[in-house]
């Protein structure tokens, strides 16, 4: 995508958001944490600990409590391997998409090196495997560790550190230019080296004797440079947080003096740190430097307490078409607490909530991450400083059908596909129905169905379709329901 296409939700003057009504509560009452950083869920259907959450914690610990529970338990203590200076620490955590069946799950952490070498690495950055304790479903075996990849750091800061799995099975793990102000080391625009980019690994299908594979459709896999083949996409300055979900992969990059930006990442795509930091040059200068060369943010929003913030928050797109925010990312800032909506088919952005809104806080919320509730339906805000995880409830919208309506739209063929899928259209039969394809940027791609309503299937032939996310969407009278499919390559 152009730079200049997608700047459509620059500032933060952009038309609101219809009200999106959400109850704001404490998820953990009774219960804090010591500098979290983020909360994962067990992946379902079919997930042993439904109700449970996770909780990393800065210093190494992961903790685990079904929320009401008196107190939390640890999960897995890596303290003694985990070096937090800086912002370093236990940085991400992902499930594999089986773990009720193989136990496995993939950790993010900075850990010390044994001979620092001054501005060649103070610290590393560790991406291992573990698996569940064959004793207690509700810890984790500290022994079967497998370290799966390494990367020197240059400095304490901007270690990215999210690891999350794709629909396409894929587990993605960021990396941020390595530190210092203004990545004096040139990280970001250097596919040569991993740091500053969001790197895709297989861990299913490795080659005999190596640690994981390489997905042939990474951007550099099938060529004989010098560029490492885990890069998906580099140019980022610490991609603190980001999202591989169904809607594709969202990526919440924390500026360097002026802009925050939010993106979408492309296979191959070059976002353009240190040359630009949001939609301009970097350093500010008139010598040389083409922003249209790189891909531009989604979103970018200035630094600003009136309106703004200092440090991005990256979340997730909201996909339960039935409920408040839906079709939303929703992110927000460190700083100044505020949590935004970015309506995907649009790009228009709102305020959902000011750091004032979350009961009892007592001052700014320094929101650390945004992430699923057990239910899949909630929103889980977590406060690194005063360690609480607060919970958004969201609520049924009047324009939607609510939970207690039959669906008119679903799956009736594979997703994620290739080669095809179907939509299966349930409307009464004298209704008046149309059903559309939509991109992730929310044009119409091609027209379903626009006729009578009855059941019927309704095929999506991978052949024409560039991969990518894709939204159907189904009007019948007032009612408007979406599913989201995914063509890989």
């Amino acid at each position: 995508m152009s730079r200049s296409v997608c700047l459509v939700a620059l500032l933060l003057a952009c038309a609101p958001l219809a009200a999106q009504p959400v109850d704001v509560s404490l998820a953990t009452p009774g219960v804090t944490f010591r500098l979290p950083l983020a909360v994962e869920v067990e992946p379902g259907p079919g997930a042993l600990h439904p109700d449970r959450i996770y909780v990393l914690e800065k210093q190494g610990r992961l903790k685990t409590l079904v929320p009401g529970d008196a107190a939390a338990t640890d999960f897995l203590d890596l303290r003694a391997s985990v070096d937090a200076a800086g912002e370093g620490g236990l940085l991400g955590l992902a499930f594999h998409p089986d773990y009720a069946q193989n136990g496995r799950l993939f950790v993010s952490y900075t850990a010390p090196v044994d001979v620092p070498k001054p501005r060649e690495r103070v610290m590393v950055s560790r991406l291992s495997e573990f698996t569940r304790s064959a004793s207690d479903p509700l810890a984790v075996d500290p022994a079967s560790e497998r370290v799966l990849l390494e990367v020197d750091q240059p400095f304490d800061n901007h270690n990215g550190g999210t690891v999350d799995f794709g629909p396409d099975g894929y587990l993605y793990w960021s990396l941020g230019d390595g530190g210092d102000a203004g990545d004096p080391l040139g990280n970001g625009q250097d596919p040569t080296t991993l740091l500053g980019a969001l790197l895709r690994i297989d861990v299913d299908d490795a080659p005999e004797g190596e640690p994981y594979g390489i997905p042939d459709s990474n951007p550099f896999a099938q060529t004989d440079g010098p560029e490492r083949d885990e890069i998906f996409a580099y140019g980022l300055r610490n991609p603190f947080k980001f999202d591989a979900g169904a809607a594709g992969v969202w990526v919440g990059d924390v500026g360097q003096n002026t802009w925050e930006e939010v993106n979408l990442i492309e296979a191959g795509g070059n976002y353009g740190w240190n040359e630009v930091e949001g939609p301009d040059c970097y350093p500010p200068r008139t010598d040389g430097c083409d922003p249209t060369l790189y891909e531009a943010p989604l979103h970018a929003y200035p630094h600003t307490f009136a309106t703004g913030g200092f440090s991005i928050t990256g979340g997730y797109v909201l996909d339960d078409a039935d409920l408040a925010l839906s079709g939303a990312y929703l992110f927000g800032d460190y700083v100044t607490g505020r949590l935004w909506a970015l309506d995907v088919g649009t790009s228009e952005v709102s305020v959902v909530l000011e750091s004032s809104d979350f009961p009892g806080a007592g001052g700014i919320v320094n929101i650390v991450s945004i992430d699923p509730a057990p239910n899949g339906i909630d929103v889980l805000v977590t406060d690194l400083e005063d360690g609480r995880i607060y919970r958004l409830a969201r609520a049924g919208t009047p324009t939607e059908a609510g939970p207690d309506v039959a669906r008119v739209l679903s799956l009736a063929g594979p997703n994620p596909f290739r080669l095809g899928t179907a939509v299966r259209l349930d409307a009464p039969p004298g209704a008046r129905a149309r059903v559309a394809l939509l991109d992730v940027l929310g044009r119409e791609v091609a027209v379903l169905w626009d006729g009578s309503g009855g059941t019927r299937a309704l095929p999506l032939a991978g052949a024409e379709l560039a991969p990518g996310v894709y939204t159907v969407v189904a009007s019948v009278g007032e009612r408007r329901q979406v599913v989201r499919v995914v063509r890989t390559r």
